[in-house]
Formats: structure tokens, C-alpha cells, sequence
């Protein structure tokens, strides 16, 4: 038998207390008024004194069941904690993969709703079906053909040269094309120094050229050449002159060319949509992306997807020659992206 005396104000007081310390299941045996402490009671207040008991196992029982509850309670709270911490991670993936685009949003978040997904469901799986129903019908063409003379033409600083340095890399290790370099970007010798220095170390041929009328000639010290990737200079989309300068060397290319347009993931949307514009002058056929580990989000390559009618051939992400480098395949974006993500 557990006994314990309560000296309350009033009986309500007392039953709250025995309630929250022994449990509903106790009762009162006794009541008196007292006068507490052992000096100068005559002075103090006259409280109740409540006398309460309950038996051992009843006890014991509302113990448990109050250590039951409290972890419920417990377990509760941490997980609606783990909730909590799973939806700011999905959040953050979410963000860093689309970027802050409503639109973007709004089409995942319908997305999961009508897959009535959770957060531990946000998969690769789930992302690629998403990707693919709403934005890749047209971002890759894997039956372009890579023609013999390959133009590769952009603003200055999106790494045209370095990703020249790339493919010829890819083509002629993984191949085993014979490839040539040709470039008019006399403006920079910085850059012409860095394609003759890669062409050395791949064993390949460079030349250069410094006026569009010697362009023929030129290229034909590379007529045993498969495959001739040809550097322009870089020239912003409101340079007028310097496309014009760019095009004067484009005619005198074969008009079989195919010509590629470089832009850099780390600029601005507009940016890049007013470069996508102007360029058009030059008649590209297809996009390079480049930087792509530059960037906090991806949300100017969904942009590029949903927006541009032309194919997105090759995306670049990082400096290493001839690594970082892959065709725009569903599959090899995904699987960047996926790998991007595992070091959040």
C-alpha cells in the first residue's frame, strides 16, 4: 500500500496531485484542517491535510503507464523532428537540382503528388521520371552526327578552348580518330599557346590562322585529319564587329561544318538566353554547356532544356582534360546530378 499526505489549499488541488503522482485509481482515507510548521502555527493559515492511498501493483501499473506515454509523447516529437529535418533536406535537394524557378516547382511538387510520393521516395528514379516527362523529349540527340570540321564559337570565358582540348582527348583515345586543331583566336595568345600545348601532348597537329582568305590553305595541311575541331574567338552578344569578324572565317569553312555554341551554366538566365539569340547569326546547330560545377543550382540547364529547340550536346564540369566532359545524356545528367547531390 502507497500512502501520501497532500496539505493543499482545497480538495480540488489535492485531487489534481494525487492524480498526476499516483494515478486516478487512488483514494482518500482521510481529511483534517492543520495549521503547518512547527513554530507560530497559532499565526498561519489553516490548510487542508489530504491523506491518500493506492495499492503496490496499481502503482506499478500506472507507472508503466505513464513511462508508456511519455514515450509516446518522446517518440512522437523526434518524429516529427526527423520529419522536419527530411523535408528541409528534400527542400535543399530540390532546390539545388531546379533552383528557385516557381514554375519548376510547382511541376515537381504536382509531380509527387499525383505519384504520392514521400520524402524517403524523392529517388533517382523518381527525379528522372520527372525530368523526362517534362523536359527532355528534345535535349539530346545521340544520332547527331560529329562531322569532320567541328566549330566550337561562344562568348569569351566559357572554356571553348579547354573543352576543344576535351573531345579531341575523347576522340582520339577513345576512338582512335585522328584529330587536328585549327584556331582564329589570334586575340588571345594566351589561348593559342594552351591548344598548341595540348596538341603537343596528344601528338596531334595545330595551326593557326590570322585572316579568313587563309583559312582554305590551312586547312589543308589537316587533310589527313578525321576529325578537325576549330577555336574562334570569343566575342559577347553585343559585340557587333566581332561576330561579324566570326562570320567572315565561318564562310570560308565547308558549309558540311557543324557548329557548336558554348555557354557557360554559371551566367545568368538572360544572359544566356540573349547569347542563345544572337548567336543564331552564326548558325549553330547544337549547345555546349559548360561549368556545370560552378553553379549552386541547376535551374539554367532546365531553362536550356524546356526553352531551346536545339540539342544540348556535351555538358563540362570541371577543368580536367579529357575527363570532365559527357555527352547530355538523360542518363549521364542524371547520374552527375545524383552524385553532386550524395555530397550535400
Amino acid at each position: 500500500m502507497i500512502i501520501k499526505k497532500y496539505v493543499v489549499n482545497d480538495m480540488k488541488e489535492a485531487m489534481v496531485r494525487a492524480k498526476y503522482e499516483l494515478g486516478s485509481e487512488a483514494i482518500i482515507i482521510s481529511q483534517k484542517m492543520v495549521r503547518p510548521g512547527k513554530w507560530y502555527r497559532v499565526f498561519r493559515k489553516r490548510m487542508l491535510e489530504v491523506t491518500v492511498a493506492l495499492e503496490e501493483n496499481v502503482h506499478e501499473k500506472n507507472t508503466r503507464e505513464k513511462e508508456k506515454f511519455t514515450q509516446i509523447l518522446q517518440d512522437r516529437e523526434k518524429k516529427k523532428v526527423e520529419e522536419k529535418a527530411l523535408k528541409e533536406k528534400e527542400t535543399a535537394r530540390l532546390l539545388r537540382i531546379f533552383g528557385k524557378d516557381e514554375k519548376v516547382l510547382e511541376r515537381w511538387e504536382n509531380h509527387v503528388r499525383n505519384e504520392a510520393l514521400d520524402g524517403e521516395e524523392i529517388t533517382l528514379k523518381s527525379i528522372r521520371t520527372f525530368i523526362t516527362k517534362t523536359y527532355v523529349d528534345h535535349a539530346y540527340d545521340k544520332e547527331l552526327p560529329f562531322g569532320r570540321i567541328n566549330v566550337l564559337v561562344g562568348p569569351t570565358g566559357v572554356g571553348k578552348t579547354t573543352t576543344i582540348a576535351k573531345i579531341a582527348s575523347r576522340e582520339l583515345l577513345e576512338k582512335d580518330q585522328k584529330v587536328g586543331l585549327l584556331t582564329i583566336d589570334t586575340y588571345r595568345i594566351a589561348a593559342v599557346e594552351q591548344l598548341r600545348k595540348y596538341a603537343k601532348i596528344l601528338g596531334i597537329k595545330c595551326v593557326t590562322v590570322n585572316q579568313p582568305k587563309d583559312i582554305r590553305k590551312k586547312l589543308n595541311l589537316l587533310k589527313d585529319c578525321d576529325i578537325i575541331l576549330v577555336d574562334t574567338i570569343g566575342a559577347s552578344p553585343k559585340d557587333e564587329d566581332r561576330i561579324d569578324e566570326i562570320r567572315s572565317y565561318l564562310d570560308e569553312l565547308p558549309e558540311d561544318r557543324h557548329t557548336y555554341l558554348a555557354i557557360s551554366m554559371s551566367s545568368q538566365v538572360d544572359t544566356n538566353n540573349r547569347i542563345m539569340k544572337k548567336y543564331k547569326e552564326l548558325s549553330y546547330n547544337s549547345i555546349i554547356l559548360t561549368k556545370f560545377d560552378e553553379v549552386e543550382n541547376y535551374n539554367n540547364f532546365w531553362n536550356m532544356m524546356e526553352n531551346n529547340v536545339l540539342p544540348v550536346q556535351y555538358f563540362c564540369h570541371g577543368q580536367v582534360v579529357p575527363e570532365d566532359i559527357m555527352e547530355a545524356s538523360l542518363e549521364n545528367v542524371l547520374s552527375y546530378l545524383w552524385r553532386e547531390l550524395q555530397y550535400e
